[in-house]
């Protein structure tokens, strides 16, 4: 017998079908693909949310461990404000980092562009505080000490109004006939309201003081998360398990650009809004224009409520002082036209020119939300949080958007195929 023929004789060995990517399903806990079809069957057993048995384990273990960092975390919970804010800052300002990695031609590394921001951001605080700062104090002093100039005025003048139209007043069922008789009647109210107030004041001031030591630790902290951010965010994308680990990069990295488009155009809209107010107040001829200007750039970040604040501050110092329009008109004391022009002057380039011309092109399209939804987000914010609710309500809104079109993508499909009618162009 010739050794072709032994070799046609010796018993086939059995052939294996591997399904799949097993060292892939299996999370490289071997290196050998199992032939055994009950190996192959325990090896690729999936558990709810397409969990292998070895993620069952990490969770398990990642569990117990965040929870012991969270029992530690809320033994020192008194320090970790500023820390905290540092990271969220880092983080605001990671997209811009990473632009300026891509495109940047003179800024090569990570570590030249936040020493960029910081020195830029120190020139800016050196000419508020050397420049701007002490010429609003002195404004905010001056009108400090006319408060009882200005409130004897105001007082004298709704007292005449009142008394011309009393007539009115009576058929509105107001029986007061002058302002000294209405904070009679509601001294208590006025009073709580002036008390509450200066304690808020104060208060402020206290906790500012005594959080001095928050100018440090921030910065310094600051520094070194945008430093690392790309490897901490790394680590914290790998605690995932791994069919997660796209998904949540792709929507962390998306809601983290919106939050971070979002706040830096807010506040390059409320520094021109500042500048533009300041301009406009000093050609009306509005005194204290400068502290206005601030209060019109401080204010635009609160939607809606910021500009009748500033509408109405510009109106009263226009109507207790004298003036000249343009420098050439002369504007007597008490002009409530004159009063008016102003507040409608500063409402016209609020609302029409930065709100809808200015916010959009630098804000809005940055959020991609329907208008119905952005202004329930605000007053929902506001109903929880009050005024930080409204200023947090657009980026949080977006962020939930990008997280819901994520688990269901359905929501961005039209379907125009299903109505009656096609969808009409917008203008």
């Amino acid at each position: 017998m010739n050794s072709e023929s032994a070799s046609n004789s010796s018993p086939a060995l059995p052939q294996v079908e591997v399904v799949g990517d097993l060292s892939k399903d299996i999370r490289n806990e071997t290196k050998t693909v199992p032939t055994h079809p009950e190996v192959v069957m325990s090896a690729r057993a999936v558990y709810p949310l397409g969990w292998t048995r070895y993620d069952l384990k990490r969770g398990v273990v990642l569990g117990c461990a965040l929870l012991i960092i969270l029992y530690f975390l809320y033994l020192v919970q008194a320090i970790l404000p500023p820390f905290i804010i540092a990271f969220f800052l880092a983080a605001l300002l990671d997209p811009s980092l990473r632009q300026n990695e891509k495109h940047g031609k003179l800024l090569k590394t990570r570590t030249q562009g936040i020493l960029v921001f910081y020195f830029m951001g120190l020139a800016f605080l050196v000419v508020l505080v050397t420049v701007v700062a002490p010429l609003a104090f002195s404004q905010v002093q001056e009108i400090s000490n006319n408060m009882g100039t200005y409130y004897s005025n105001i007082v004298h003048s709704a007292n005449s109004e009142m008394a011309l139209h009393s007539h009115i007043l009576k058929m509105l069922g107001m029986k007061e006939t002058n302002v000294n008789a209405i904070i009679s009647d509601r001294s208590g109210p006025v009073q709580n309201a002036i008390t509450l107030f200066f304690t808020s004041v104060h208060g402020a001031v206290q906790w500012l003081v005594g959080h001095f030591f928050w100018l440090i630790i921030i910065p310094v902290a600051g520094f070194f998360f945008m430093r690392d951010y790309p490897a901490i965010r790394a680590h914290m994308i790998a605690l995932f398990p791994d069919q997660q680990q796209e998904h949540a990069d792709r929507i962390s990295r998306e809601v983290v650009d919106v939050f971070s488009a979002y706040l830096r155009g807010l506040a390059k809209i409320c520094a021109l809004m500042a500048l533009c107010a300041f301009i406009l107040f000093t050609l009306l001829d509005v005194q204290y224009a400068i502290f206005l200007g601030l209060l019109a750039g401080l204010f635009y970040a609160v939607p809606y409520v910021g500009n009748l604040i500033t509408a109405t501050s510009a109106a009263t110092m226009a109507y207790l002082n004298p003036h000249h329009f343009l420098f050439i008109v002369h504007i007597h004391q008490h002009s409530f036209v004159y009063a008016l022009v102003v507040a409608v002057c500063y409402v016209l380039m609020a609302n029409l020119v930065f709100d809808q011309l200015i916010y959009p092109r630098i804000v809005g399209g940055s959020v991609g939300l329907h208008p119905v939804v952005a202004i329930f987000a605000l007053v929902a914010g506001a109903t929880l949080f009050g005024v930080w609710g409204m200023l947090l309500a657009t980026p949080v809104a977006a962020s939930i958007q990008v997280i819901l079109v994520y688990m269901f993508p359905r929501l961005t499909e039209v379907g125009e195929d299903k109505l009656d009618e096609p969808l009409p162009d917008l203008l």
